[in-house]
């Protein structure tokens, strides 16, 4: 008998054995055992109607289940798929992914994981000598994205088996070659992560038989995961993971560990990221989540402040320049941290941020014959602002209404270009105060002595 029909055959066979016995695996898998016998010491599939075949064999199993876990079971199942060509490989890959996202399926355990993966390596490694560059882009991110979505179903309450999942998992995808890796990284660590969340305040030195699982040891897993995915041309990505897991490591007061992520992402900031666009998003992402530490003391603290505002003031363009160093300002004060409230470090990054806006508006009136817009100055007068009301002592009403007379001076100097935004921008700013000033109350006493006159 011609393959095809062997196996058109075999499909008949299994799905009358799961209509008549669905509660008997057994025999679903005898069916499957004895399709593999007669595709022993054949070569891999060629034949566009016998893969067709084939597939309508592996998907009648999951139609009726509706869960993989069942076809996980079945010892032949991964057999059969072995006789696919490397292309239908990866469509049957997709067929089961599917059918878990479908059915919103939870693989619970590492031994399933692994099962699964072994289903599946079609799709996280190069099978038969295929290379990534030859497969069509479209179709190799949506198959990665898949693999991303599926490794949040991975999931288990018991930590220790939960972190058994996320090695089976870190060995899997560190397999599969730099260019899955982009993909397929933030699902694990975000995962890794959840399960550091369900763990925190474990702090891992207790002494037993078995070492539990602790945070500080998953960190370690991370930390490999993410230096990996660094040398391999993405690190704007690595930056962005090494900052989430120092935040992690924050809430599990774990200062060594998030003294270490952030020294990371400061290597990689300097020696991998050049494009200046870039270095803006990470020098900001950086300040963001600096910003939100309370566990450094003021050693480390002031060691990584430092860099930050030193990094911030040396982006190449002007403006960039100057909107990083005002946001340095909220290292140094922190609204719910009775610790860090340094007034004058505020002040010092404010003023600094007004010389940058300044040599902004000489270099555009060198090269352009007009200083540009205000834009900057306004957002600086708004920091300033904002530092008032929080009672910055070092901030004060004058401080304030010398900033307004500057940027109305710069507004009616022949050299200035108007900007319907920048100059709505200050009006609006403007009709603020005087908002707070005629609300009154303690707030507005502060204002009075700001004299504001709103332009027509």
């Amino acid at each position: 008998m011609p393959i095809v029909g062997a196996i058109a055959l075999h499909v008949s066979l299994l799905t009358f054995t799961l209509r008549v016995h669905p509660d008997r695996l057994d025999y679903v898998d005898q069916v499957l055992g004895s399709c593999v016998k007669k595709l022993y010491g054949k070569p891999k599939l060629d034949d566009n109607r016998a893969t067709k075949q084939v597939v309508a064999l592996l998907s009648a199993p999951l139609d009726k289940y509706n869960d993989i876990v069942t076809a996980l079971t079945l010892s032949n199942y991964p057999r059969v798929m072995d006789h696919l060509d490397h292309e239908t490989n990866k469509v049957m890959a997709m067929v089961i992914i599917q059918s878990i996202m479908k059915n919103n399926t939870c693989i619970c355990t590492a031994d399933k994981v692994e099962v699964l993966f072994e289903l599946i390596k079609g799709l996280i490694m190069d099978l038969d000598g295929t290379t990534v560059d030859e497969v069509d882009e479209e179709d190799f991110n949506e198959e990665q994205n898949s693999v991303a979505r599926l490794i949040h179903m991975f999931h288990n309450d018991e930590s220790e088996e939960m972190f058994k999942i996320i090695c089976t998992v870190t060995k899997h995808i560190m397999s599969g070659g730099p260019r899955r890796l982009p993909f397929t990284v933030p699902s694990l660590i975000f995962s890794a992560l959840r399960l550091i969340r369900q763990l925190q305040g474990q702090d891992g030195d207790i002494v037993g038989e078995e070492v539990p699982t602790t945070p500080k040891k998953i960190f370690q897993l991370l930390n490999e995961v993410i230096e990996a995915l660094s040398s391999v041309s993405s690190p704007e990505l690595a930056l962005k993971l090494y900052l989430q897991c120092a935040e992690a490591a924050n809430d599990c007061d774990l200062e060594p560990v998030a003294y270490e992520f952030f020294t990371q992402a400061f290597v990689l900031y300097e020696e991998e990221i050049a494009d200046s666009k870039a270095q803006v998003t990470a020098i900001h992402l950086i300040i963001g989540s600096l910003q939100r530490m309370n566990i450094f003391g003021v050693e480390n603290r002031d060691t990584l402040t430092h860099k930050a505002t030193g990094y911030s003031a040396k982006l190449l363009k002007k403006p960039d320049q100057c909107r990083a160093v005002y946001a340095c300002s909220h290292l140094f004060w922190v609204d719910d941290q009775d610790g860090i409230k340094d007034g004058e470090r505020v002040l010092l990054c404010l003023k600094r941020a007004l010389r940058i806006a300044n040599a902004a508006q000489q270099m555009a009136n060198a090269a352009r014959g007009s200083s540009g817009p205000v834009t900057l100055f306004v957002e600086i007068l708004n920091k300033y602002i904002y530092y008032f009301e929080k009672g910055n002592p070092q901030i004060t009403s004058s401080t304030i209404q010398g900033l307004i007379e500057l940027i109305m001076t710069e507004m009616q100097s022949d050299s200035a270009s108007a900007l319907p935004a920048s100059d709505a921008f200050f009006t609006g700013t403007l009709r603020y105060i005087q908002f707070q000033k005629q609300k009154g109350g303690m707030l507005g006493e502060k204002y009075d002595p700001i004299k504001v006159s709103i332009p027509a």
